[in-house]
């Protein structure tokens, strides 16, 4: 991601789902300036990052994540990387508050911990969060969400260098 094999301004829009805060990623800002770098003049940038740090868990770890995001966090990233305006939402509000609760109680009782979160739940417990995840896209469209397990962020190369 620090090096991609791109001619500079190749695209109109470079995307990254979960892999920007990983740890094989040196540094996400040589990522976000390669992006920068690759992407036409008013071009965008749409990425999808884990948020808050203090929702750390064992899962964190067995998916390798170097960091979490908040929305202020990625702001600064982004305009040292030479990014220009960005609109920020985050995701997955409204599954939230029982993964908060989750990893607080895999804190205070560590055997509780299965490692990663991405074990398929039962079919009635999917349907269930699918459910939550397309009223939450029906409002993303319309607003920003305040907080969530997930940063979702569309920035703006500028038209002309800073």
């Amino acid at each position: 991601m620090e090096a991609l094999p791109f001619a500079d301004s190749s695209f109109d829009l470079v995307t990254s789902f979960d892999v920007l805060y990983h740890l094989g990623v040196g540094s996400d800002v040589a990522a976000l300036q390669e992006f920068n770098r690759v992407l036409r003049p008013e071009g965008l940038l749409l990425l999808r990052l884990p948020a808050y740090d203090f929702l750390r868990a064992h899962h964190d770890e067995a998916v390798h994540t170097r960091e979490r995001y908040t929305k202020h966090k990625l702001g600064r990233r982004l305009h040292e990387a030479g990014f220009g305006a960005a609109k920020f939402t985050y995701a997955n509000t409204l599954l939230f508050p029982l993964a908060a609760i989750k990893r607080l109680g895999e804190r205070l009782f560590p055997g509780l911990s299965s490692g990663s979160d991405l074990t398929m739940p039962h079919p009635v417990v999917n349907g269930l969060m699918l459910a939550l995840l397309r009223i939450e896209a029906r409002l993303i469209r319309r607003t920003s969400l305040p907080f969530g397990l997930s940063l979702l962020c569309l920035a703006t190369k500028p038209a002309t260098p800073p």
